[in-house]
């Protein structure tokens, strides 16, 4: 009888671990977008959805590198993408826009990708990084393919774009960049998830210590990100 309880027990701690992880990893990848997100969007920098995603990628490895499930990555996408949100609720705009489900879906289908990918090469990514450049790469083409259809076919994006673009345009120029940028962040984020895993979070092994620090984080992340969005980022 307690055995049963202590493994329930220990069972209900890793549930609320992995959810925290995936609120933590999540609100970084959101505050990442919020902040020099907005502000590569507000002087037009090119690339600058590549450039996002490529950081999305790497906190994506980081928490694949730490807690070993891939099943957690989607939620990660899905709490960065929240973050667009912010538009809704403090600029008013319709929560059904394409400002808002555009980016937020670029996010999620970046994760869903990636996370189907690593569910077979995880572990070779710890030990060889070209492994990791190839899953960030198809990751990053087959979100981009994914999304160009999404927003052309679902949400007409062609009509609100400042310049209008076709499928195959997007996918021969800006999914090719897309690729490029997460075949590099992969790896680096894996390697920096790893050290963060054999230093960091054996400090964090206090279940109080974790919950304090995870909620810093998610509420300085939240925090700072909604000064941005109001200050016009």
């Amino acid at each position: 009888m307690t055995t049963n309880t202590e493994t329930k027990l220990i069972g209900r701690q890793s549930i609320v671990y992995v959810l925290l992880g995936i609120l933590v990893f999540g609100s970084i990848w959101g505050f990442f977008e919020a902040t020099l997100g907005g502000f590569l969007n507000l002087i037009i920098f090119p690339n600058k959805g590549a450039i996002m995603g490529g950081i999305g990628m790497a906190t994506m490895a980081s928490a694949l590198a730490i807690y070993k499930k891939p099943a957690m990555l989607p939620g990660i996408g899905i709490v960065a993408a929240s973050f667009k949100w912010f538009n809704a609720w403090l600029l008013f705009v319709p929560l059904n826009s394409i400002q808002v489900i555009n980016p937020a879906m670029a996010i999620i289908f970046e994760s869903l990708a990636f996370s189907l990918l690593a569910v077979f090469v995880m572990k070779k990514m710890a030990k060889n990084a070209l492994v990791g450049v190839g899953a960030g790469a198809a990751a990053g083409f087959i979100g981009a393919i994914a999304w160009v259809y999404f927003a052309i076919y679902v949400m007409n994006a062609p009509a609100y774009a400042r310049v209008v673009f076709t499928a195959g345009g997007y996918i021969s120029n800006q999914a090719v960049a897309q690729a490029a940028f997460f075949g590099i962040f992969a790896p680096l984020g894996y390697l920096a998830g790893m050290k963060l895993a054999t230093k960091t979070f054996p400090a964090l092994s206090r279940r109080s210590l974790y919950y304090a620090t995870s909620a810093a984080i998610i509420c300085f992340c939240w925090g700072i990100s909604a000064i941005a969005i109001m200050a016009g980022l």
